[in-house]
């Protein structure tokens, strides 16, 4: 009873449903072997809701506008959607102590000129007395110069219903030719998640909603050209060139730190050095990341999320040219423990691929999300030769956003040999970092790669093996 009044709730806020196995019959968030395109962000800062302890992992990503009408209401959703899946796990817990869960959201912006936005926000949610993951939806349209949100009859015209209904039709059939009977009576009330792009318009279709569950959800594209004058907003669709510029990483067209890169001196084994690590990047913090240790003559790692690397390709390259050391962090954040051998696989090597490319150079390490690792992930990691990566000292930046905590945080574990745990997400972390950084320096630490660090261990780095400290 308790799981069908959850399951309603968010259908009720967030149209959701779902059903996910793998073909071994274990739950997971991904069953398919395979990795979904790099996302976009084209369109305002990242926002964030993490939560790297539990019982409810959590990776919830959502922009933020700036617009005063518009981020509040994004936000929100975003708040609401972690404490309907986190009171969801208490209450697990009260029969099940052992009781967690896993919340993981993504998103895309696209800038349509400088006159429209779209968001659209995908995720997963599952717990460990479900019997099903659970797929979700949630779109926003911004017009952006009005400062408001679009509804769907300001993007199309209700008086071509029927034609646009023909055309989801026509497209739904092309792909389920056997569902073709399933498609009678279509309303336009079944398709709620709308997202401008730059080529027509997207619908987010939850799985089970028109066609059997089975079929999972569904994504349909209908042009511009195809819907016509369906289309109804007044500045048409003007879509900017695609350009690095569109992306809040990248959007002054220089490189971060500079235009030549400081290679930090070498290291005195001597002397105790640490390795600070970010995590879930690159983003337009990291950037600011990249100065302080230029300036202050250290490296650092960076553990970046695969989809995300595309959008901050310049920022992973000067990473990598100012000596640090740029790892991944699979390619969407999810707990590779949920997945199949052969997800994890997909998800590691994706990640390796898109850094190489990035940088030209293939990364030997990752580090898993939440620190999560069985049997299984070390297994296929060994196959693949990358070394895990954890850490001993967690400043829980990801949870306080407070600047003086996570500086205290540092200052209060850190030790020689030490690997810290920090996140390249947030601008309350790298203004920690304007403290952290000179202060480490100021009281001879050497700040280093994990590579670096791990080399002056008294063991070997062995494919397969979780690290956390020297």
């Amino acid at each position: 009873m308790r799981y069908r009044i959850f399951l309603l709730l968010f259908i009720m806020l967030f149209v959701l449903t779902g059903c996910a196995k793998t073909a071994g019959g274990s739950d997971t968030l991904q069953p398919q072997a395979s990795i979904s395109a790099p996302a976009a962000f084209e369109y305002g800062e990242i926002d964030s809701i993490l939560d790297n302890a539990g019982p409810l992992y959590t990776y919830l990503l959502y922009p933020h506008t700036g617009i005063p009408a518009i981020d509040p209401e994004i936000t929100n959703w975003a708040s609401q959607l972690y404490e309907n899946a986190i009171n969801d796990v208490t209450a697990l817990a009260v029969t099940d102590a052992e009781a967690e869960g896993e919340l993981n959201v993504q998103y895309n912006s696209y800038l349509l000129g400088g006159a429209y936005a779209g968001i659209e926000e995908i995720g997963s949610y599952i717990n460990s007395g479900m019997a099903h993951s659970l797929d979700f939806f949630k779109t926003f349209n911004i017009d952006i110069a009005g400062g408001t949100l679009l509804s769907n009859d300001q993007i199309l015209d209700a008086s071509k219903t029927e034609e646009i209904l023909k055309l989801i039709s026509d497209k739904l059939i092309a792909i389920y030719p056997d569902e073709a009977g399933s498609l009678d009576g279509l309303d336009m009330a079944l398709f709620d998640n709308i997202v401008l792009t730059h080529e027509g318009i997207k619908i987010l279709i939850a799985r089970g909603t028109i066609l059997p569950t089975y079929l999972g959800p569904q994504q349909i594209g209908l042009t511009y050209e195809e819907l016509g004058d369906a289309y109804i907003l007044p500045d048409g669709h003007a879509v900017p060139p695609a350009s690095s510029e569109q992306y809040p990483g990248e959007a002054s067209g220089q490189n971060p730190g500079g235009d030549s890169a400081t290679i930090p001196p070498p290291i005195d084994p001597n002397r105790p050095m640490v390795a600070l690590t970010f995590d879930d990047g690159p983003s337009a913090a990291t950037s600011r990341i990249l100065t302080l240790l230029k300036e202050n003559g250290g490296r650092a790692t960076f553990c970046v999320v695969g989809n995300r690397v595309e959008n901050y390709a310049d920022t992973v390259s000067q990473a990598s040219a100012q000596g640090c050391q740029v790892i991944g962090h699979s390619w969407d954040h999810k707990d590779l423990t949920k997945l199949s051998a052969e997800s994890v696989r997909v998800e590691l090597e994706g990640t390796a691929d898109i850094i190489e490319a990035a940088n030209g150079i293939r990364p030997t390490m990752y580090r898993p999300p939440y620190g999560a690792v069985n049997d299984s992930v070390k297994a296929v990691s060994q196959e693949l030769g990358f070394s895990l990566i954890n850490w001993n000292v967690d400043t829980l930046d990801w949870k306080t956003k407070n600047a003086d905590k996570i500086y205290a945080a540092v200052m209060k574990d850190v030790s020689d040999g030490s690997i810290l745990l920090c996140h390249d997400l947030y601008d309350t972390t790298a203004d920690a970092m304007e403290r952290v950084i000179p202060e480490l320096v100021a009281q001879g630490y050497q700040l280093v790669t994990v590579e670096e660090l791990l080399s002056f261990s008294q063991e070997s780095v062995v494919p397969g093996n979780v690290y956390t400290a020297r």
